[in-house]
């Protein structure tokens, strides 16, 4: 079971995303995700390996980052008490694309002084990159008032790799979605569990 543990996150498990949705599954990167936590906050990391010159043509914070290559967490922190999901899209360049909403189409977009305070790290290597963002407490018991991560037995989400303008077009995930290309699907999401 994938889960976050309160560790350094160079330390954390990697998860692989393995499941190549909706045709794409011609697409050879590898695709990993790292989850950990400390006071004051989750950090997650992505590596995407064999993926040497990522498509990042969005420069801004709110853009269509999913038209590049980008990694996404989508996340319920407080699944027994709300619907609402926060979709975490940043491409190789570090620019994301986020709002609190419960659907594609219901959605509340964060203000760039959140964004901005993620710390987002995008590092570009021969032959794969990373990308590192830090979601902090404080940030998430705004959406989520009853949130404590030392009571917290596990979140609802998933994770996912997309590209839809990238000379392959591709969607990968961690958790297996429905026939239909929508990454904005709360019934898809899987449990991950906290670790004390």
């Amino acid at each position: 079971m994938i889960k976050i543990k309160k560790t350094s996150i160079e330390q954390a498990e990697k998860f692989q995303l393995t499941h190549k949705l909706w045709g794409t599954e011609a697409y050879k990167p590898t695709v990993y995700v790292q989850l950990a936590y400390d006071e004051e906050g989750i950090t997650v990391r992505f590596t995407v390996d064999g993926e040497s010159n990522p498509l990042r043509n969005k420069h801004e914070h709110l853009a269509y980052v999913h038209e590049d290559s980008c990694v996404e967490f989508f996340a319920n922190f407080a699944p027994e008490g709300s619907k609402h999901y926060i979709n975490f899209e940043v491409n190789a360049a570090g620019y994301m694309n986020v709002a609190f909403r419960t659907s594609r189409y219901d959605a509340e977009p964060l203000a760039l002084a959140d964004i901005e305070a993620f710390c987002i790290t995008p590092v570009l290597y021969e032959n794969y990159w990373t990308l590192t963002y830090k979601i902090g407490f404080d940030f998430i018991k705004k959406y989520y008032p009853t949130f404590d991560i030392s009571k917290c037995e596990y979140i609802l989400g998933n994770f996912y790799k997309c590209g839809d303008l990238t000379e392959m077009k591709h969607y990968v995930s961690y958790f297996m979605m429905g026939d239909k290309p929508d990454y904005h699907r709360p019934e898809y999401f899987g449990k991950i569990a906290v670790e004390h």
